[in-house]
């Protein structure tokens, strides 16, 4: 079962429909449920709304699936960074730890 299957069914359980979902992830309903279908990408922080609206942790949403990138996001991220050169990817990585370093002094 994929990660989205598992989020669904336990949102469902939990007696939420799309228009709750939606809101929560600042979409509209049938984004929601495209994502849940999983035909749309999530980013990190959709998918913990989404576990905690199901009730479970990010590690019991993604399951098995933990092992691969699922988040389009990351996907792309890493697909721009294989295109790099070595001294881009080392720019690229001291851009990501100040960004990283912003966020959490904030």
């Amino acid at each position: 079962m994929r990660w989205y299957e598992r989020v669904a069914i336990a949102i469902k359980e939990r007696g939420f429909g799309m228009a709750e979902v939606g809101a929560a992830l600042g979409v509209s309903p049938q984004n929601a449920g495209q994502k849940l279908q999983g035909k749309r990408g999530v980013s990190v922080d959709e998918l913990k709304v989404l576990a905690g609206l199901a009730g479970i942790t990010v590690s019991e949403a993604v399951g098995d699936d933990a092992l691969v990138i699922e988040v389009k996001d990351e996907m792309d991220m890493v697909e721009i960074y294989r295109l790099l050169s070595t001294e881009q990817r080392k720019a690229w990585m001291d851009i990501g730890r100040q960004l990283a370093s912003a966020k959490a002094a904030d």
